[in-house]
């Protein structure tokens, strides 16, 4: 928890020294391994610097007869200039795949494109900041499992007192819950919240108050912008060792 905290509060505070207000969030859950090979092959493409026809590209991207590698230089080209018509043609292009296993691959050329459309037209340095889980509308994505102090299960007050407490907390400091649920032993959030929001104290707080009920919680918790972690990866790290 308090690493994940600690890489929150370096970024806010890089922000504000460098007077960095304007920033992107890739949206969508694109596993990082994918983003860094989608930036590595990006980067190639524009180190090389070959001279390419925006309209050829388009129509290579929409044409069915394609190649998907073909089509992921065709992404990565378009996402590569300041132009309107590129922008939106890989908008509608990631709107409905042609290809469903490029939907990563045009989520990163998107936020690729935009990031240097904007940069161009306001004259301003655009960050990108990257996560697994993405986010939304300048919000991160987090994803943050709880469980009992002695791995036994929940009762049904118990449920109720967790999820009246936590959903206050929360949304008291503006987080959004993207999802809450709670299961025999342990209990799991999807939530988005801004860089101004000091995460760590909320849950922490969120669980304190829980535990006025009979300290049922355990104080330590899950709490990661990597992946959401599916029941089985779940049930190994409750095993208390």
């Amino acid at each position: 928890m308090s690493g994940q905290e600690d890489l929150l509060a370096k970024l806010r505070q890089t922000l504000n020294e460098q007077g960095i207000d304007s920033f992107h969030i890739l949206e969508d859950l694109v596993p990082l391994e994918e983003q860094m090979d989608y930036f590595r092959y990006f980067e190639r493409l524009r180190s090389e610097n070959n001279p390419f026809v925006r309209d050829e590209e388009i129509a290579i991207l929409f044409s069915p007869d394609e190649s998907i590698e073909r089509k992921k230089r065709s992404l990565s080209l378009l996402a590569s200039i300041p132009d309107v018509g590129a922008y939106r043609s890989i908008e509608t292009y990631h709107s409905s795949p042609l290809e469903p296993e490029l939907s990563h691959w045009s989520s990163m050329a998107l936020v690729s494109s935009r990031i240097i459309l904007s940069s161009e037209l306001s004259g301003q340095q655009q960050v990108y900041i990257s996560s697994g889980l993405g986010g939304h509308d300048k919000k991160l994505r987090f994803f943050s499992a709880f469980t009992t102090t002695n791995r036994e299960p929940f009762t049904e007050l118990q449920k109720e007192i967790v999820e009246r407490e936590f959903n206050f907390q929360l949304q008291k400091a503006d987080v959004i819950i993207e999802k809450f649920e709670i299961k025999e032993k342990y209990f799991t959030i999807i939530m988005l919240f801004a860089f101004d929001i000091d995460a760590k104290s909320i849950l922490n707080e969120a669980v304190a108050e829980c535990n006025e009920y009979g300290n049922f919680l355990d104080t330590r918790f899950l709490f990661t912008n990597v992946k959401v972690l599916n029941d089985k990866e779940l049930q190994y790290l409750l095993v208390d060792k």
